[in-house]
């Protein structure tokens, strides 16, 4: 069966507890290599996704990009430890990284924001890296499909059309404003904006329907029987 690339935050990352759309489709035997992770920001989704296109072949590759304002902090020395272990949510890694996501908790975060962070500029270089994506994939015949996580609130200025995706749809707004949001897990409050394993299940089979188009129907029944 033909490898698949994937690369998302904690939505699609299939390297945790909690079910992801990935995960489904790869107990459903798809061979997928997961370059996502939780909460990293899309610099590093994209990052990771042209890294492996560039050394491997393919022939889908699934980017799903999330929501802006995140920052990955690379764990450079014991300060930057310390920034992990003081957060009340983000308080894991990534491989080196700590993907610090929207917090704000700590002071150095709350200078970032007020001081540092770039919108505008984040969100070029989100198209930017994308339309790198994209050339790398045509050269190669992979076949790329794109996926918002969360709506981007694009700013003036930023060609974002050039992101061949349906702007208009997201996975978060589709799963809070239908059937399986009932039963989401509430116990972190607004932290957790991971949906539950219903939507994934569904979420999966749409992404095959539309995208992969793998004859696994059969067994993506099983998960609702």
């Amino acid at each position: 069966m033909s490898k698949i690339l994937t690369s998302g935050c904690g939505i699609s990352w299939s390297a945790q507890e909690r079910p992801s759309w990935v995960k489904v489709l790869k107990i459903c035997g798809l061979d997928i290599d997961d370059r996502g992770g939780p909460a990293i920001s899309n610099q590093l989704i994209l990052n990771k996704m042209i890294e492996a296109v560039l050394h491997n072949n393919y022939s889908h590759a699934v980017c799903q990009l999330t929501s802006t304002g995140k920052l990955d902090v690379e764990i450079t020395d014991q300060k930057r430890e310390q920034l992990v272990s003081q957060d009340t949510i983000r308080n894991f890694k990534h491989g080196n990284y700590w993907p610090s996501s929207d917090s704000d908790e700590h002071k150095s975060k709350q200078m970032y924001y007020e001081f540092l962070h770039s919108p505008t500029l984040e969100q070029k270089d989100i198209v930017y890296k994308w339309l790198l994506l994209k050339k790398i994939c045509d050269e190669k015949s992979i076949k790329l499909h794109t996926i918002l996580g969360y709506r981007i609130n694009w700013r003036d200025g930023v060609d974002y059309k050039l992101i061949d995706t349906d702007h208009a749809w997201s996975v978060y707004e589709d799963y809070t404003q239908g059937q399986y949001y009932r039963l989401h897990d509430h116990s972190l409050g607004t932290k957790n904006t991971v949906p539950n394993k219903h939507f994934m299940i569904y979420l999966a089979d749409r992404i095959n329907k539309e995208f992969l188009k793998f004859d696994i129907g059969h067994r993506l029944s099983r998960f609702h029987g």
